[in-house]
């Protein structure tokens, strides 16, 4: 049996700038973006979490939640989720990866152990923190690294202990689209 005491976060707050819509309530397969990601989530965790608009992304299966700190990107969507989880432990995933699969989150619930903060996928194409299993140990260094104005996510993952989880996307049996991040109508 898999380890459930994980809270599941759906990050579905962007701007959709580039979409023109709400890229949560885009479907795909008959499905949003936002179901789809709330449903792989659901086995994985004993809470959900959706970071985003509350009164146009509430799901009958997570909690949605606006962003404590309005505007500062993923990295403030990880910290809202860190505050507000019951748990130590989230399995974070962009509502516009549609393609990230249950094997991929065993994988980085299984890294995500006692001796580091943040289990983040990598490839070739470069790494991977919006579909990644952070611990509750990341809420201080995040928090630091937006006070001192750097709202990269890239940086602040230099500030706590990262497993890179090797991923490679059409090979080794994971889907070459694993990765793949809908942000304009020609990505659907």
């Amino acid at each position: 049996m898999t380890d459930r005491a994980w809270t599941g976060v759906v990050l579905a707050g962007g701007r959709s700038s580039r979409m023109g819509t709400d890229k949560a309530l885009l479907e795909l397969d008959g499905a949003t973006l936002l179901d789809r990601a709330v449903e792989l989530l659901r086995p994985h965790a004993r809470e959900l979490l959706i970071i985003g608009d509350v009164d146009r992304h509430g799901h009958p299966h997570a909690t949605t939640v606006g962003d404590r700190r309005p505007g500062l990107g993923p990295l403030g969507g990880l910290i809202t989720a860190l505050e507000r989880s019951r748990y130590g432990r989230i399995i974070a995933l962009a509502c516009d990866m549609p393609a990230v699969n249950d094997r991929l989150i065993l994988r980085l619930k299984a890294q995500c152990d006692a001796t580091v903060d943040a289990a983040v996928p990598v490839h070739a194409g470069g790494a991977e923190p919006l579909a990644a299993a952070y611990h509750l140990r990341c809420l201080s260094p995040f928090e630091q690294a937006v006070d001192a104005g750097d709202l990269k996510l890239a940086h602040a993952l230099r500030r706590v202990r990262v497993a890179p989880v090797e991923v490679s996307p059409g090979r080794e049996g994971w889907p070459a689209d694993l990765f793949r991040n809908i942000n304009a109508p020609g990505d659907l």
